[in-house]
């Protein structure tokens, strides 16, 4: 054997165990380990998700793009390490994010949408600056339902003109759901141990659910959507999905903060010390029955599981009035999607000729064959119908149906003695429909995303071979205690989550 074959195989045999070695890391600790202990360096395990992602990506269109200079990123922290410096509590970290997210390069951010195809905005938004100071590495873009899913009334989840359908982690012919859909896909397959995706109402929970992992939609004000293409101010939140409730906790006290181009941001701050341990929690129970009957019983099985663990569980039911809330929601995202993505595609590089909704229509109608294969635009068309100068309307809508979820939720804790609120996430997918669209069977988001409050999901069972979640509902300020109690409930619900099928 000569020198050179010699020299193959031991890289051969070096790679296959460096590639071993990246399947078998998902969390944060276990990655941070590995560099620490001379197992793996930055650069090799991000060059072993780039392989992976090529691998496995054209069966499930997770992810639209990989960042040019991930390797070059990850080579920068690996001469830190070795001159014993460390860079934040996400060094060497790679970090999917959903493709309306921007980021400095040459990768352009498009919502999904073809007509932003030539986006490259050259700007990292705020939860990207908070990522790369961590110590992150920006390793690509995920697909997404094109325009946050507000496009059509019969969407598929998961389907933009720029990446195609995705398909769920766990059966290929059922929904990913939500339209951070590519972000929990890519995650469940390992494909990144960290994603960021985007919610208005559902779509970071509800993806995460049905694909098995955990993602926290924060409360509003905690983390700045400044960078991020938008849908409604009112409600739209950026963040994390991860293999552990931990890692998504580690992240979100990277990306939050206050930020002067996004106004709603407070000075809260997760500090992970303030989160302690209680025994026995009082957990308020919310009704399944809208969900199917097998996700009903793996519900109860939950609550079982939880009493055995000494803790006390309590049926409670929202007894306020909501029979105008998703109406008045759907008019507030209608009337903030107008006036906002008019001002952001207003400044939008010259290379976009896209520079405002009417256009983004024309566009869609005229290239209807690439963008409308499937379902229409519909959203698109009443959001434009909309009529801004009825700023009185606007603002009356908006205090009653923020008013309504808030009271909704403060009602349920209101007699003092629950510590949290629980209730199934969503029921499991269903199959992927190109025809009807989406199938959806109910789901926990729509309080806490109207009121703002932080809302968890953790992945704590299957129905046969497909994920479901448990949701963690905080009350208004009640985030320190929706991360202690979900920590709490994550150890004993939380089980040996199985790779996709």
């Amino acid at each position: 054997m000569t020198k050179k074959q010699i020299s193959l195989l031991i890289f051969i045999s070096i790679f296959v165990t460096f590639n071993i070695k990246a399947q078998e890391l998902k969390t944060i600790g276990e990655i941070h380990n590995a560099y620490k202990n001379k197992i793996i360096n930055a650069e090799q395990l991000t060059l072993l998700y780039i392989k992976r992602i090529k691998e496995l990506n054209p069966q499930y269109n997770a992810v639209i793009s990989i960042e040019p200079t991930a390797l070059k990123q990850a080579r920068v922290l690996d001469n830190l390490a070795e001159r014993g410096l460390w860079a934040g509590p996400l060094h060497g970290i790679p970090v999917l994010l959903k493709d309306n997210i921007e980021t400095i390069g040459t990768l352009p951010t498009t919502a999904g949408s073809l007509a932003l195809k030539n986006n490259v905005t050259n700007n990292d938004a705020f939860v990207v600056k908070k990522l790369r100071s961590a110590g992150a590495i920006i390793l690509g873009k995920t697909n997404l339902s094109e325009w946050a899913n507000f496009r059509s009334s019969f969407s598929s989840s998961g389907w933009s003109g720029i990446a195609g359908q995705t398909n769920n982690a766990h059966d290929i012919t059922r929904s990913p759901w939500g339209s951070s859909s590519g972000s929990a896909v890519a995650i469940a397959l390992n494909l990144a141990p960290v994603a960021l995706g985007t919610e208005t109402d559902g779509s970071i929970t509800s993806p995460a659910s049905v694909n098995g992992i955990y993602a926290i939609k924060p409360s509003m004000g905690q983390v700045s959507r400044s960078g991020s293409i938008p849908l409604s101010s009112s409600q739209d939140s950026i963040g994390p999905m991860a293999h552990s409730l931990n890692d998504a906790l580690t992240v979100l006290s990277v990306i939050q903060g206050r930020d002067p181009l996004d106004t709603s941001t407070t000075d809260f701050r997760l500090k992970r010390t303030t989160i302690k341990n209680k025994q026995p929690l009082i957990i308020g129970v919310l009704p399944s029955d809208k969900f199917t009957v097998e996700t009903q019983k793996v519900y109860a099985k939950q609550i079982q599981a939880l009493k055995a663990a000494g803790h006390i569980l309590v049926n409670i039911i929202i007894t306020d009035n909501l029979d105008t809330l998703l109406a008045d929601e759907y008019y507030i995202l209608l009337y903030d999607f107008k006036n906002e993505i008019n001002q952001y595609l207003k400044n939008t590089p010259k290379e976009v000729t896209v520079k405002s909704l009417s256009n983004l229509i024309d566009f869609n109608e005229k290239n209807k064959e690439i963008e409308m294969p499937h379902f229409g635009q519909n959203i698109l068309i009443q959001s434009n119908a909309i009529n801004l100068d009825e700023k009185r309307k606007y603002r009356q809508i908006k205090s009653r149906y923020r008013s309504v979820a808030t009271k909704a939720i403060t009602n349920l804790y209101s007699n003092k003695i629950l510590d949290i609120v629980i209730a199934p996430t969503t029921s499991p997918a269903w199959k992927t429909d190109l025809i009807n669209g989406d199938s959806t069977k109910n789901n926990s988001s729509s309080l806490p995303a109207i009121a703002g409050t932080t809302h968890i999901t953790l992945p704590v069972g299957r129905v046969e071979h497909l994920p479901v979640g448990l949701s963690i509902i905080a009350d208004i300020n009640g985030e320190y205690a929706a991360y202690a109690y979900a920590q709490i409930i994550d150890k004993v619900l939380s089980k040996d989550i199985k790779k996709p099928e």
